[in-house]
């Protein structure tokens, strides 16, 4: 958590400080879009929870072509079974993981394309799991998480601009390993949130 603070406090004020060196104004506006994500190692597959993010950005233009947005805003996350899955002998699941995000996102244009690259942490607000339809109480979700994101906007106008991205976790979002725990990005067994953001975009 220590080391997650710390790049929030750095890209921060590396924001502002660029932006304000560079003599570059800033603009702002809100966001919304829909996700659909899964938890790699719950041993469900498929991105078939929906949710929803809704939030506020301010971004600053570097240069003709290099940008950087940093972001605030509402998701929502997790897993669910397909009927398949419970078709085939598996308990119905259904887990919930509410966060607030704070990205710090570089951009790059190519005309009318914004490609995007970034990382955002995420802080749990509230978490709900149900086995077979029964509420399951635990207590394992970690509070903060680190996450990579990658992405590309279309600029429709001046004003409006919609994006997909793919959002990964980069440390588990589990404080304790389960059965079909799976690795990434080093030898630690753990869940990690994918999600999957279609979002529009509108600066005053």
């Amino acid at each position: 958590m220590k080391h997650i603070f710390t790049f929030l406090l750095i890209g921060f004020l590396g924001f502002f400080a660029t932006g304000s060196a560079l003599a570059q104004p800033f603009s702002g506006g809100i966001l919304l879009g829909g996700n659909s994500s899964q938890v790699a190692g719950d041993n469900f597959s498929g991105f078939n929870k929906a949710g929803f993010s809704a939030g506020v950005f301010v971004r600053t233009q570097l240069d003709t072509k290099y940008g950087l947005q940093m972001e605030l805003y509402f998701t929502q996350k997790g897993a669910r079974s397909n009927t398949k899955a419970e078709a085939a002998g598996n308990l119905a699941y259904l887990l919930r993981l509410n966060y607030v995000e704070l990205p710090l996102i570089f951009q790059y244009d190519l005309g009318k394309l914004r490609l995007e690259a970034g990382l955002t942490a995420a802080f749990l607000t509230n978490s709900y799991e149900e086995i077979d339809y029964q509420e399951n109480v635990n207590e394992v979700w970690r509070k903060v998480t680190l996450n990579s994101l990658f992405g590309i906007r279309f600029l429709i106008s001046n004003q409006w601009s919609a994006g997909l991205r793919t959002i990964n976790s980069i440390n588990s979002i589990r404080t304790q390993q389960a059965t079909g725990n799976v690795k990434r990005y080093g030898n630690k067994y753990g869940a990690f949130n994918d999600v999957l953001q279609l979002a529009l975009f509108y600066t005053f």
